[in-house]
């Protein structure tokens, strides 16, 4: 049995026509980018693995780039730092759980991006 297709690219996915129907393909990233979903001060998982050693407790003072939570993935150890000064507000992990890419770990209070949200609340800009 023989078929004929048109295929035709659009702006970002592929058409494929037939006699019988036809069905657009959009174009999906692999992974999507958490961060961009991410409130000001969330710490999330850039792949996932299982959480080996945790450093800080909630309600500690964490200042930028220190080093927080060691997630393990295919034999490497890679370490989640604090991204801003302030105070460890949640922490969502503990030693020996098992985490997904975009996993909120830890959430970090007294961030330069919450000073700038409050002040703009206060004199009323957005």
């Amino acid at each position: 049995v023989e078929r004929r297709f048109a295929v035709q690219r659009t702006g970002s996915g592929v058409c494929v026509t037939s006699a019988s129907a036809s069905v657009t393909f959009e174009e999906q990233p692999r992974y999507t980018d958490p961060s961009a979903l991410a409130a000001p001060g969330s710490l999330l998982a850039p792949m996932p693995g299982t959480v080996i050693r945790v450093a800080v407790a909630a309600g500690d003072t964490v200042e930028v780039g220190q080093p927080l939570i060691w997630v393990e993935a295919m034999k490497m150890e890679h370490t989640i730092s604090a991204t801003a000064d302030g105070v460890l507000d949640e922490l969502r992990v503990a030693v020996g759980d098992q985490v997904d890419v975009g996993m909120l770990l830890a959430v970090i209070s007294g961030t330069d991006a919450d000073a700038e949200s409050a002040a703009s609340e206060q004199t009323g800009q957005a």
